[in-house]
């Protein structure tokens, strides 16, 4: 009797041991079937193997791949091929980002059903068509030339992105040789800069030091501090490239005095910086499209006062990603609130007569108040005016330049963040250049020629 219980019950434990896998396992596919479909080890479907996916497609319908003969096809411009390597993919998967990489299965039609089985059948494979217009991002490429860097713009009432770049790139039928890979031209060749970098901001991140301020005080626009060129902190300097003397946070921003947003940074303290910069995103997760962005950061605890001061000026350890700055610039274009950003805006498959809609307008939570919003607004009108007179002729934009020193003698990034306060152009814009010198003489004038375009064509 005893023997019939045991293996009774080793029986009903190998059940439900058995049933829990079932389980598991149908969780599981379900889950990731189509990345254990399309993952390049598998035998059946070669992971480079483009020749049977289906369309991508700019806003205005231009195809940027499909594929032709068993063949995978990129646009004829040989310009917007350069310029959207890193966006649309080649026929590796080396860019991780892509959407050739991350939307392999949608592409080939994958489905739970039946898989890829049906593909031999009849074409199941899906189009995807993007925010993006190829024509402005062909712009932003020409801009950056042979510079590395990345430029993005999006729609700050919509959340579309409709500019993403980043150098250096190369033509996906022209991959270059695997031996200068590693030469400095082609450094970081792979990576999506926009995406899944981030960088030592300089002057940009003012902004977010201003932010605290005038979130914590009443009176915040009246501060005034002294600048004579240089402050000591306890036998470590800070220094600024001019003697601004007395002055407040307008003119301050305008005139990207060091001095002035250090000595905020200390009175302003470490708790409330960080707050701050937390509450704007820094030190957090975002996607787009399910795809994630390098995190922008800032950490000041164990920083020396002269670091922390340094910190606030956007060096130290200060680190910020290109989408996430383009997204606060956003928020402050629209009241405190940003529009999360997307870059699909549908899928279609003619064969089964689906299209599935990605666009949708996802509203975060407020990341600053909308007096201090509308304040920022008019900082950085200001500043735009009254120092970048020579860019964005004709066009009503916030901005501010940044010039990030990296060390290593080694020439500062340049940087410039801000959008467009015409509601009919509704822009938002963030452009980096690695080792290129001031924000105003090069990412500016990129920027100012892909707003000119935009106006233009959008």
């Amino acid at each position: 009797m005893k023997k019939t219980r045991m293996r009774s019950m080793v029986v009903y434990i190998m059940s439900i041991s058995f049933l829990i896998g079932i389980a598991f396992f149908v969780f599981e596919f379900t889950l990731k079937g189509k990345f254990w479909a399309m993952n390049n080890i598998n035998t059946h479907l070669s992971g480079n193997d483009m020749s049977k996916a289906g369309k991508i497609l700019d806003r205005n319908n231009n195809i940027l791949a499909q594929s032709v003969d068993k063949k995978r096809k990129y646009s004829e411009d040989k310009d917007i091929r350069i310029a959207l390597l890193h966006t649309i993919g080649d026929n590796s998967i080396n860019i991780s980002t892509s959407i050739q990489n991350n939307f392999r299965a949608e592409l080939f039609g994958y489905n739970i059903i039946s898989g890829l089985g049906l593909s031999n059948i009849i074409n199941t494979a899906n189009d995807i068509k993007l925010t993006l217009n190829s024509e402005l991002c062909k712009e932003a490429s020409s801009g950056l030339g042979n510079r590395k860097g990345a430029v993005v713009v999006y729609n700050y009432d919509t959340g579309e992105i409709i500019c993403i770049v980043s150098k250096p790139s190369y033509d996906p039928y022209h991959k270059p040789d695997s031996n200068k890979i590693n030469l400095d031209e082609y450094e970081g060749v792979y990576i999506n800069r926009a995406l899944s970098s981030s960088y030592t901001p300089g002057s940009i991140f003012k902004i977010i030091t201003a932010t605290a301020s005038l979130e914590s005080n009443e009176n915040a626009e009246q501060i005034s501090y002294t600048c004579n060129g240089v402050m000591d902190l306890n036998g470590e300097k800070v220094t600024c490239l001019a003697h601004h003397g007395d002055i407040k946070l307008k003119d301050a921003m305008a005139k990207s005095c060091n001095i002035y947003f250090a000595k905020l940074a200390l009175e302003l303290g470490r708790e409330r910086m960080e707050s701050q910069a937390e509450k704007m995103g820094f030190n957090s997760n975002f996607d787009i499209n399910g795809i994630n962005l390098k995190n922008s950061f800032y950490d000041v605890s164990k920083a020396s006062d002269c670091d922390f001061a340094w910190s606030g000026v956007g060096q130290y350890n200060d680190l910020v990603n290109p989408v996430h700055m383009m997204m606060i610039m956003g928020a402050i274009a629209r009241g405190g609130t940003y529009i999360k950003p997307y870059l699909i805006e549908n899928m279609v498959s003619e064969a089964m007569g689906i299209k599935v809609n990605y666009s949708r307008i996802v509203a975060e939570p407020q990341i600053m108040t909308s007096e201090c919003a509308e304040e920022l607004r008019n900082i950085m009108s200001y500043t735009a005016k009254s120092q970048y007179g020579s860019l964005f002729k004709g066009l009503d934009v916030c901005a501010k330049t940044g010039t990030a020193e990296v060390g290593d003698d080694k020439k500062p990034h340049g940087w410039i963040v801000g959008f467009s306060k015409n509601r009919n152009l509704p822009l938002a814009f963030s452009v980096i250049v690695e080792n290129a010198g001031y924000g105003f003489s090069t990412a500016g004038v990129i920027a100012s020629d892909v707003m000119q375009k935009a106006n233009k064509i959008m």
